[in-house]
């Protein structure tokens, strides 16, 4: 019997990539490797955007008063440093006085608050007494002791504050033209979606701002009087801790709560619980009443939302990602509405349209219909016709 001979002939497979194909993938890599390295510098222009697009009704309300465009960007920039420069001399002293009073106290502010706990609360001394120790790690220490990188520091700050500053007056001041020259790259079609997404989303972030200015104004001020009745140390750097923290719904609460009861625990047990208490009222008063007032409807967010946008934003580039995304985050519903509604189901947006109204109200009917796929009585999603040009 003869054994079966093997095919001699053998497909071959050549795969011809075209040079053009080639050098498209080279482009994409590099211009992704570019976005990586640039995405720090871009979150600054996107802070710079921001801004210019805060106080760009305050330069269209000079305009309509007669003064000119120019002379109003101008104004604004004058009363712009001139707010810097007040908070620089009327906070920047005490400030830096009590903090360098505090790192100097730090280790009798442990022995009190040691002395506070007693032996019958072994667990939390421990955890306190940690905590008052970080300032002095060897790390923390190693930091404080090279003053050549905290004047690095300083002048990369103040660099970026003043190029932050002159970015947001020249969008201010010329942003309609940017603008238009950017929007020659988007095809013609999109174009009227584009004309409804940015006034739309330029609100949210006009009454984002604007009122995250307020509230962390008033949460600071709140604080700084608290502290100050119960004697609690570093007053004004817990204060400006509070006001800077009121930017991070949530998480913030918590930034700006621990350290002012840690604090206020070395002046007496009892200045600790005030505070606690003080704290959290307030939180429940901004919560149920200045935030709907200061905000109205325009950055209504569920919690969970809250808490993964920041987690994101803060993953992504750290404090300055996380404060950077929410408003964006908010204005979700604005993309939905006008881009997003030819692939999603008249359903989705329907139901999206319900939480929404329910998340202003308070009612959880529309989250149960949800749940149990029912419809909703007299609510239908707003889904803007597209026309032909």
């Amino acid at each position: 019997m003869e054994e079966d001979e093997e095919p001699t002939d053998r497909s071959i497979v050549e795969l011809h990539v075209p040079v053009t194909t080639i050098v498209k993938v080279l482009i994409t890599a590099v211009l992704v490797w570019a976005a990586l390295k640039l995405l720090p510098d871009f979150l600054f222009f996107l802070l710079a955007l921001v801004l210019a697009v805060s106080v760009s009704p305050l330069v269209s309300r000079l305009e309509r008063r007669g003064m000119s465009r120019g002379w109003a960007v101008g104004l604004v920039a004058v009363l712009t440093i001139v707010v810097i420069l007040a908070f620089l001399f009327l906070v920047g002293p005490p400030l830096v006085s009590q903090l360098v009073t505090l790192f100097g106290n730090l280790p009798e502010y442990r022995k009190r608050v040691a002395g506070r706990l007693g032996p019958q609360y072994p667990v939390i001394s421990q955890v306190l007494d940690q905590i008052l120790a970080l300032p002095s790690s060897p790390e923390v220490a190693a930091s404080l002791k090279k003053p050549q990188a905290w004047g690095e520091a300083a002048i990369v700050g103040v660099t970026v504050s003043i190029l932050v500053l002159t970015l947001t007056l020249y969008l201010v001041a010329d942003g309609k033209r940017t603008y238009a020259w950017l929007l020659a790259y988007v095809p013609r079609r999109h174009r009227r979606k584009m004309a409804r997404t940015i006034p739309e989303v330029s609100e949210v972030i006009i009454s984002y701002v604007q009122g995250q200015a307020l509230t962390s104004l008033l949460y600071g001020i709140f604080a700084l009087i608290v502290l100050s009745v119960f004697r609690v140390p570093a007053a004004v750097p817990l204060a400006f801790l509070a006001a800077v923290c009121d930017i991070l719904p949530v998480v913030g609460v918590i930034a700006s709560t621990v350290p002012a009861v840690l604090l206020a625990l070395t002046v007496s047990p009892l200045a600790a619980g005030a505070v606690l208490v003080f704290y959290l009222l307030y939180h429940v008063l901004e919560n149920t009443v200045i935030i709907p007032r200061v905000y109205g409807k325009q950055l209504r967010l569920s919690t969970i939302a809250v808490l993964i946008a920041i987690v994101i934003g803060g993953q992504l580039y750290g404090i300055l990602g996380a404060i950077l995304i929410l408003p964006f985050v908010a204005a979700y519903p604005i993309i939905e509405r006008i881009w997003l509604h030819k692939y999603l189901s008249d359903e989705v947006l329907t139901d999206h349209h319900a939480l929404e109204k329910a998340l202003e109200t308070g009612s959880d009917r529309a989250v149960e219909k949800v749940l149990k796929g029912e419809e909703h009585g007299g609510v239908t999603a707003t889904v803007p016709v597209e026309k032909k040009a």
